[in-house]
């Protein structure tokens, strides 16, 4: 009878030991970022780099690496005109912002933890009209003033219809026509609205339509007014100017 407390021990023994071995082995794998049953954590940082420990929280205006080569080739993925050079500049600034604001997200401009969810996640698609088709429809609502509607919407958005301009005040311009934010809540329109290209151009001709003039957009109405000038002819004992 004396056998059956030293089995007992024995096995008491065996048993701790094999939770002393498994609690090990669950803490080295929480210290490296794993499951014990693999390397769940690791393969989630490879498929979305915007999270791994080499980009930072929130990536923003002027940074240069490879965490914004990856939002731009996210952006580019989802149909944006945008370069891939991991230069985090004024365009790749407005194709982010535009991007918030398809995705329902708050349009700051920074890529934070919501924006690099949505950008992995979002079914969001940026692609846009071509400048060929901005121009036909442009003309076809301004029947009366075809060349310079067209004129003005080059001169404020370079025909892009997801281009937003952020003014120093905070408030930004949005759209072909660059439509203001108080412009936009005087037609009852949200920045969302203002990137579609027909509710923009539509806006724009309301505006238009109180004066039956361009005033909205005064800079870009002189420049549309403005005289070309003639091409300067140099004779051969003529200096020509500086480039």
């Amino acid at each position: 009878m004396a056998a059956w407390p030293r089995s007992r021990r024995l096995r008491s023994t065996v048993v701790t030991a094999a939770l002393i071995a498994a609690v090990g082995v669950s803490a080295w794998a929480l210290s490296n970022g794993r499951s014990p049953s693999g390397g769940g954590g690791q393969r989630a940082d490879a498929d979305r780099p915007l999270f791994s420990a080499n980009c930072p929280p929130v990536i923003a205006m002027g940074e240069h690496d490879e965490c914004v080569r990856e939002v731009q080739r996210l952006l580019h993925a989802k149909g944006a005109d945008i370069g891939v050079d991991g230069d985090f500049g004024p365009q790749t600034l407005r194709r982010v912002t535009a991007f918030q604001v398809l995705a329902g997200l708050q349009p700051n401009g920074v890529v934070g933890e919501p924006t690099k969810k949505a950008l992995y996640a979002s079914k969001v698609r940026m692609s846009v009209w071509p400048q060929r088709k901005v121009r036909e429809r442009v003309r076809e609502v301004f029947p009366e003033a075809p060349d310079k509607a067209v004129a003005i919407a080059d001169c404020q958005s370079f025909l892009d219809p997801l281009h937003i301009l952020p003014n120093t005040n905070g408030t930004r311009n949005w759209g072909l026509f660059q439509i203001s934010d108080a412009r936009l809540r005087d037609l009852g329109g949200t920045p969302r609205e203002a990137l579609d290209p027909e509710w923009n151009i539509q806006a724009a001709r309301k505006l238009w339509s109180r004066e039956r003039d361009f005033g909205d957009w005064p800079h870009c109405e002189r420049a549309a007014d403005a005289p070309r000038s003639p091409a300067p002819r140099h004779s051969p004992t003529t200096a020509r100017p500086p480039s």
